[in-house]
């Protein structure tokens, strides 16, 4: 072949399509596929939040098979090398499983539970409900997971993006549609409470809270890209993005919950002092956006229903019930405050511990009303510390990799800052025991993570 031929042949393999349709097909696919997995997550909310046993079995049997095709495409694992640290989360998170398997046998220290003797079952464990252990290990294994799965769609930054772009349209359909049911009547749950599927509109508060942080940094991150194109323009660039935070916060307010509107407000003035601080030459124009949507918000609550304001009225009466049932299973782990009852075991727990004066407080529960004091009260300090310092990890890797990138800060800093919501809510809340919810953090944890840490 002589040389001019050889040099024409090349220069075909290296051009550009003539047609930008081929490249616009490949991004809408790309997009596609990044939408299925929180596409699967706001359908599941829709339903319960699986928050059964066996579709929560389901869910996690569905997650494993999402990381199963991710890891079997070769342009998926793209940076799942990169993502740094590797080890330490890692081994966090083994610690964790190990501590609860080894609840399932009776070599703990401290030996069986005294409950299989009583039962008059040999040898025992340590957990005081073998067979909900083994489901909690299992829902771990399935949000291990989605976590990954996280990493994998943001280790490249345009990936990333495109994902969180992909998560806040999906969030908006689930919005419209959890306000549509509500407003006919048709939401699953009865009452005057917006619930988005779920059987406790406290747990879509946890769901529209998130959305509407990350809806809020995605809002600031386009506002700072339309800099300069006048007042009519930016506004007109911003409009999608807006209208999302809008709906996101109406679905808020509407659930009436009122430690998920403190949290999303806290997260929400974090971000904004957040951004603040690191925009340096324009710091005015975010502090006057801040101001306009701080009095957006304002006029939303003040325009909401009235079931917020009443329930803000009962915050006393119910501040004696938490608290009663907080002292109830203090007291229950302070009794085996190593190794705890076993992962699942809280209704186990809850049943032993009702007496005559606590009976009206627990007998209608499922949960702690506090992920923390729930974690320790079923996996012990042994078990619950490394959970605890594996979430820690992770958020900090997020918070220093906002230093370390050159584009995309705002965007990686509404993820991290959206923790927050479920951090707080979690205080006084059971939305992390819904699995679709805790699939749901585990997926953005997963986000923040790994964005942009991909050198390709």
């Amino acid at each position: 072949m002589s040389e001019p031929s050889r040099r024409r042949r090349t220069s075909k393999a290296f051009a550009a399509p003539s047609s930008g349709k081929s490249s616009r097909k490949t991004d809408k696919r790309t997009l596609l596929v990044l939408g299925i997995v929180p596409g699967l997550l706001f359908l599941t909310h829709l339903t319960f939040g699986a928050n059964q046993p066996i579709a929560a079995l389901w869910l996690s049997t569905l997650l494993a098979v999402a990381l199963c095709v991710s890891l079997a495409i070769p342009q998926a694992r793209i940076g799942l090398f990169d993502l740094k640290p590797a080890f330490v989360p890692l081994a966090l998170f083994m610690t964790v499983i190990g501590v609860a398997l080894w609840s399932l046998t009776p070599w703990t220290p401290g030996g069986p539970h005294p409950i299989w003797a009583w039962a008059d079952v040999s040898p025992g464990a340590s957990t005081v409900n073998t067979s909900a252990t083994v489901q909690e290990i299992i829902k771990l294994l399935g949000l291990a997971c989605i976590f990954v799965v996280g990493c994998l769609q943001s280790a490249r930054k345009d990936r990333g993006k495109s994902t969180l772009d992909v998560l806040l349209v999906l969030g908006a359909v689930y919005a419209g549609v959890s306000l549509l049911l509500f407003l006919s009547g048709k939401q699953i749950m009865g009452g005057e409470r917006l619930s988005g599927g779920f059987l406790s509109a406290n747990s879509g508060a946890t769901v529209f809270g998130v959305l509407t942080v990350i809806g809020l940094g995605n809002l600031l991150r386009q506002w700072r890209q339309a800099a300069g194109l006048g007042i009519a323009r930016q506004l007109s660039q911003v409009s999608t993005a807006l209208a999302f935070v809008l709906l996101f916060s109406v679905c808020l307010l509407l659930t009436a919950s009122r430690m998920g509107v403190v949290a999303a407000a806290v997260a929400a003035s974090i971000l904004l002092v957040w951004e603040t601080f690191e925009a340096k030459g324009q710091r005015l124009p975010i502090l006057i956006f801040g101001l306009v949507l701080l009095v957006v918000a304002g006029v939303l609550m003040l325009g909401s229903n009235d079931l917020l304001w009443q329930r803000l009225d009962k915050v006393d009466g119910d501040l004696v019930v938490r608290g009663a049932i907080f002292s109830a299973h203090w007291k229950a782990f302070l009794v085996s405050p190593l190794f705890g009852y076993g992962l699942g075991s809280f209704s186990d727990v809850n049943s032993q511990i009702m007496t005559a004066e606590n009976y009206g407080n627990l007998w209608s529960i499922r949960a702690t009303h506090n992920v923390y004091l729930q974690w320790l009260e079923e996996a012990g300090i042994v078990g619950a510390a490394p959970m605890f310092i594996l979430i820690g990890v992770v958020l900090a890797v997020g918070v220093w990799r906002t230093t370390q990138l050159r584009s995309g800060q705002t965007l990686l800093r509404a993820l991290v800052v959206g923790n927050l919501v479920v951090l707080i809510h979690g205080t006084t809340d059971y939305g992390l025991q819904v699995p679709s919810i805790a699939a749901f953090w585990a997926f953005l944890l997963g986000l923040s993570f790994a964005f942009g840490q991909s050198r390709n």
